[in-house]
């Protein structure tokens, strides 16, 4: 785009300094064409120094035309070119907020990590302990019953 914004300003560059040539060129053919006598010998030369005017009026024309043009062009490359610097800058923006965001989860993934890594340490501790406690509800069980049968045998005694 700013290659194109350049080639564009050197085009109206170029033109300008067209322009400048061609409208010396047709002063001095003005200049020339008051100073000549009429004279008949001269009246075919007149006649090619008006051709060569009209022609030079015409480049001149299609020279300003071209420039008009150019300057449009240039504008238009130019608005365009502020347009996407716009929208890179709300891009650029937007992937700021994005990566910000992105930070802020994986911390809050981090976090809920430890959490987790806690909440099951902590659940088989549990289990550990729970585990514990069966058995030893299960020995004290054992262990009146095995009362409970040597009352009950000595009570038959």
């Amino acid at each position: 785009m700013l290659a194109e914004l350049q080639h564009v300003q050197t085009l109206i560059g170029r033109l300008t300094e067209q322009l400048h040539t061609k409208q010396l060129e047709n002063a001095e053919l003005q200049e020339q064409l008051c100073l000549q006598t009429v004279n008949p010998e001269d009246e075919a030369a007149r006649a090619e120094l008006q051709q060569q005017v009209q022609q030079l009026e015409a480049q001149h024309a299609q020279s300003e035309q071209e420039k008009l043009e150019l300057k449009d062009r240039h504008q238009a490359l130019e608005l365009t070119h502020l347009a996407l610097s716009d929208t890179l800058s709300q891009a650029q923006l937007q992937i700021t907020e994005l990566e910000q965001q992105k930070l802020a989860l994986e911390n809050q993934y981090a976090e809920f990590n430890e959490i987790k890594a806690q909440l099951e340490a902590e659940r088989d501790a549990l289990l550990r302990k729970n585990d514990f406690a069966k058995q030893k509800v299960e020995a004290i069980i054992h262990r009146l019953s095995m009362l409970g049968q040597t009352a009950a045998t000595d009570s038959n005694l």
